[in-house]
């Protein structure tokens, strides 16, 4: 089976990045449906093979994984699930609801609210998952880069676009600076060759014009305002003002 047997165009561009350029995190942002959480997944067990090498050969018993996303039902449906479905890796998480694979301990840390703190905070992680990043709080957030202090730890994140001035965007998406190690993507659904054909036009079709378009079909990080007249036709929805009823009141 080859590669583009199961992996798009885009999908097999970001898994060659993260085998073969360094960073500290990469990002994959842009349209729903397009694929960035599929390639995550797989970057994750990637992720988790390599940790245990590092623990092996670093003689660290119980290395340390953080799988976050906007809560537990997120992390099952986005990830958990999904990783049985794609691969047939069945996790079943322990008494303190850790996951384990490969020998590495998978901490769930919960981001959609400052209460996640409490489970990002007092160890020391090789790497981390963010799914789902416009959902999180941004200390939140920060706190598992904190933890992420291991030698060579990586940081994957995947989320749909927000508004242009969302923190996750300004502050990561946006940083071009060589130091700071962060390669992005943006996605949108056309990405996704696998999806049906049918699927993407029906949903392209149906998809209000304007922001939520620009955001689902197009991966675009545009704000909401003026949503209401992206559609707006004046010669459908306007008139003149003799065409105005003189009994009219408001």
């Amino acid at each position: 089976m080859a590669l583009n047997d199961v992996l798009t165009v885009k999908q097999a561009q970001v898994l060659h990045t993260y085998l073969t350029v360094p960073h500290s995190m990469i990002i994959l942002n842009g349209a729903v449906r397009a694929g960035k959480t599929r390639i995550n997944n797989f970057i994750f067990l990637y992720e988790l093979k390599r940790v245990a090498k590092q623990a092996k050969e670093g003689g660290d018993r119980h290395p340390i994984y953080i799988l976050a996303g906007a809560s537990s039902g997120s992390i099952y449906n986005n990830v958990v699930a999904e990783l049985s479905r794609q691969f047939g890796i069945d996790l079943k998480p322990d008494k303190h609801n850790h996951y384990h694979l490969f020998g590495v301990d998978i901490v769930p840390v919960y981001t959609k609210s400052i209460a996640g703190l409490a489970g990002a905070r007092g160890f020391t992680a090789y790497g981390a998952y963010v799914n789902e990043a416009t959902l999180a709080n941004e200390e939140v957030f920060n706190e598992i880069r904190n933890r992420c202090s291991m030698p060579g730890s990586h940081i994957i994140v995947d989320t749909n676009p927000d508004i242009p001035t969302h923190w996750i965007k300004r502050e990561f998406i946006d940083n071009t600076d060589p130091a700071a190690g962060i390669i992005s993507f943006n996605f949108t659904i056309d990405d996704n060759t696998f999806l049906d054909p049918q699927y993407v036009a029906t949903l392209k079709a149906s998809t209000p014009k304007g922001m939520f378009y620009d955001r689902a079909i197009r991966g675009l990080w545009v704000t909401g305002d003026g949503i209401v007249y992206k559609d707006f036709d004046k010669d459908r929805m306007a008139v003149t003002p003799d065409q105005i009823p003189d009994d009219l009141s408001v």
